[in-house]
């Protein structure tokens, strides 16, 4: 499900803008193709056999599904007027990870480490909180250095001890208790 509404992060630079398949299809191919892309991948902790190049039409269903879909809410990351990444939340639980969830990907690495990140996932974490969803979670391989502390720089907890998943790959939940305000 996407939401009908864009949303301003505290990043004057950063938007978060309604998906679009067609030009976001052809970007998702540009952001996964080459070694660029297999790395990208395994950073979010994509499993090496799941780990392949895509294709157009591919990219189209998976945006497809960001629109039409009922078990999330998806967005594309605009940086300076261009879209750089995705941001989405499920909304039932996914595998080990409760529900809500926030992930995302920074597709363009010419943006990696500028806040983009930081910025997405807080936005939707508000936006979250703002819909009465007391506890946001998210996860991150273990080896993900950067995403765990952006996570922790944002008030992500650990929610549970590291786990080897069916894939062979370390991850960490971690949890966002909604403050008492």
């Amino acid at each position: 499900m996407s939401t009908t509404e864009n949303l301003q992060t505290n990043n004057p630079d950063v938007q978060l803008v309604e998906p679009d398949i067609e030009r976001d299809a052809v970007l998702g191919v540009k952001w996964l193709e080459g070694e660029l892309g297999r790395a990208t991948l395994t950073s979010m902790g994509v499993a090496a056999k799941d780990n392949k190049p895509t294709t157009l039409e591919y990219e189209r269903e998976r945006v497809r599904d960001f629109i039409e879909g009922r078990d999330q809410l998806n967005w594309m990351i605009e940086y300076d007027g261009n879209i750089v990444g995705t941001v989405w939340a499920d909304l039932k639980q996914v595998g080990s990870v409760p529900a809500p969830a926030v992930h995302i990907m920074i597709g363009d690495p010419n943006v990696r480490g500028k806040g983009i990140g930081s910025a997405a996932t807080s936005r939707v974490t508000q936006y979250l909180e703002g819909l009465g969803y007391k506890d946001i979670y998210s996860r991150h391989l273990t080896s993900n250095s950067g995403v765990s502390g952006m996570l922790q720089s944002l008030g992500f907890t650990k929610f549970g001890e590291p786990y080897t998943d069916e894939d062979g790959l370390e991850r960490q939940n971690v949890v966002k208790k909604q403050s008492n305000k």
